[in-house]
């Protein structure tokens, strides 16, 4: 099992200092991971506002041995050609340390902005650009004809970058993006509609979702802990560690960035 820290990008974390420090703290305290969301505005808006981009190559030339990556990048509200170069970019820029999660993102990132947020069409725009992002990493020549995207006679250095997928469960249809996917990262809701953990079981029945739709048998699975929940104890780490889990993450959204940094200087579970 490993452990990375989860963080938002808004309020009180808006600040790029703030979340470079707790990166770093981070590094120094034995984490492995530290994850951003990615969202243009949140829900109830609550300045400031930064680039998980940018943000994350601040960190990647502070730190040298954590991994880093968004978590998630709403890939059809992006270019995948652009997304492609940034993704290499920080790839190499870090040392190799990116993995980069992809999903469809929330309604409001589209709508407050003229576009569609029908979930048909993002779920559709998220496999087509998946798939594009996928050959544009590959460094072999593209070229693409499809729905929603183009691409003739490109040709980008190849990038090895793991790419993650992530969806909500229970799923009414097929898990989007997951071919040839490295990875993936569940969101799942209690009947209040806020987030819990999914159970050693429901992690296995995802883990066969995840691959019957084309997603690697060995990648990746990572789940994450509430702000309000305490990290694994070590017989809990087992048990999901049997069902097929290898990122446990600490989310930070509820709690200050002193709260947070006082849990990340207590180390990782296995630490």
């Amino acid at each position: 099992m490993r452990y990375g820290i989860y963080v938002p990008s808004f309020g009180p974390y808006g600040d790029p200092g703030v979340l470079r420090d707790l990166a770093i703290a981070a590094e120094a305290s034995g984490w492995h991971g530290f994850f951003m969301w990615d969202l243009i505005t949140p829900d109830e808006y609550d300045p400031p506002v930064a680039d998980p981009w940018v943000v994350l190559a601040a960190i990647a030339q502070a730190t040298t041995t954590i991994q880093l990556g968004p978590m998630v990048v709403p890939l059809p509200r992006r270019r995948p050609a652009k997304l492609a170069l940034e993704a290499s970019t920080l790839q190499s820029l870090s040392g190799g340390r990116l993995i980069l999660g992809l999903g469809a993102g929330v309604g409001w990132d589209y709508a407050r902005f003229g576009e569609s947020a029908k979930r048909s069409e993002l779920a559709a725009r998220l496999d087509e650009g998946a798939a594009l992002l996928h050959a544009l990493l590959s460094g072999e020549p593209v070229d693409h004809t499809g729905t929603y995207y183009r691409a003739t006679d490109v040709r980008f250095p190849p990038a090895a970058v793991p790419v993650w997928t992530s969806g909500f469960w229970p799923r009414k249809g097929p898990v989007r993006a997951a071919r040839g996917a490295d990875g993936l990262f569940p969101q799942i809701r209690d009947e209040a509609d806020d987030f819990r953990l999914p159970t050693p079981d429901e992690v296995r029945a995802i883990r066969g979702e995840f691959v019957a739709a084309g997603g690697r048998c060995d990648g990746d699975l990572a789940i994450w802990s509430p702000s309000e929940k305490a990290a694994p104890d070590a017989r809990c780490a087992v048990e999901y560690e049997d069902a097929g889990v290898t990122w446990w993450f600490q989310d930070g959204s509820e709690l200050s960035p002193d709260e947070l940094h006082a849990r990340i200087a207590a180390g990782p579970p296995s630490s």
